[in-house]
């Protein structure tokens, strides 16, 4: 009963961010002020009653200088706090100026003054979308080889039967046994120089397409493969034939919705954990490829010089972590 409830807990986090995301105005996020993590911008407004106060030269110099155009000026709590600002409590204390909150950034802002916990709300959404493009040409074809392999061409079938098995699986074994980046690379430059796409959100689309429909799938269709073969020797799904069930019948209602919805449930978070990991790579700023005109957990955010923007990528680890542990958390009800 604990884990069950863990479980729930642990899956509405993602499913409250990502409604979350659609109440942010990503327009609005903008405030053109770098704020540190608990600060505050606010509004500092000249009063036209304070023209005949007595001030002092720094505070006329202060005055003169960041009200020559408008009555109102922005400010972050960094500012206020510092020595040097000791004019602005001044004037404050003397009515002369009113001082008024604007927003509050519990995660601070990026160095385009954009609050950092909406953009990571926004980037999240933007991920996981992504993400479940992969998946979801993952499950297509990887289900189909899977089931293939483990259940059509795996039974007392002539002998051409376990020849295509055999082609089958020496194409799979190739394709998993090349790492994950290089078939990433492969994939970008298919898109930049086959396809010759431009647009930096269709490119992205295209390049997750293509890790669903080659890698990911082939890594699924294994898996899937070797949960079939372990099912007590395919006994059952022998005795469903001698009842007369035809194999799509078999397929369908005692293969993927009896056996292969709780295998495809958690292959296809971990798919999602790593899918985040790779458009994190391809979005970074200096690689130019990924989304860069769109919010996503990294994409131009992250700059060396500042400490607010170690925030994005420690958020990725987090919510990466989190998927994991939703993973863990099914497979222990599940068994």
């Amino acid at each position: 009963m604990k884990t069950k409830i863990q479980f729930i807990i642990l899956l509405l986090i993602p499913i409250i961010i990502i409604i979350a995301s659609y109440f942010i105005d990503s327009s609005g996020l903008r405030q053109g002020k770098f704020i540190s993590p608990l600060g505050s911008l606010y509004t500092l407004t000249l009063e036209n009653d304070a023209i005949n106060i007595k001030l002092s030269q720094r505070e006329k110099r202060f005055i003169d200088k960041q009200y020559r155009r408008d009555k109102s000026i922005y400010i972050t709590s960094n500012e206020l706090s510092e020595n040097s600002n000791k004019t602005i409590t001044s004037l404050i204390k003397k009515d002369i100026i009113s001082k008024d909150r604007v927003s509050f950034h519990i995660l601070g802002t990026d160095h385009l003054g954009r609050d950092l916990l909406g953009v990571l709300i926004i980037a999240t959404r933007n991920n996981l979308r992504l993400s479940l493009i992969a998946v979801l040409f993952s499950i297509s074809f990887g289900m189909i080889i899977g089931i293939l392999q483990g259940y059509l061409l795996n039974r007392d079938t002539p002998s051409y039967y376990q020849k295509i098995r055999s082609i089958i699986s020496f194409f799979t074994n190739s394709i998993t046994s090349i790492p994950m980046l290089v078939w990433l690379l492969i994939s970008v430059l298919f898109v930049e120089l086959i396809l010759e796409v431009r647009d930096d959100y269709i490119r992205t689309v295209w390049t997750f397409i293509l890790m669903g429909s080659v890698y990911y799938s082939m890594i699924l269709s294994q898996t899937i493969e070797s949960h079939i073969v372990s099912l007590k020797e395919l006994e059952f799904l022998s005795a469903s034939e001698l009842m007369g069930l035809s194999k799509l019948q078999i397929i369908v209602n005692h293969i993927i919705k009896t056996n292969l919805g709780p295998l495809l449930f958690s292959q296809s978070l971990l798919i999602i954990i790593q899918t985040i990991m790779l458009e994190i790579t391809i979005s970074f700023k200096y690689i130019n490829f990924g989304l860069v005109h769109e919010i996503t957990l990294v994409s131009d955010m992250f700059i060396p010089q500042s400490g607010n923007m170690m925030i994005p990528i420690i958020f990725a680890g987090i919510l990466c972590s989190l998927l994991n542990s939703i993973v863990i958390s099914y497979r222990k009800i599940r068994a």
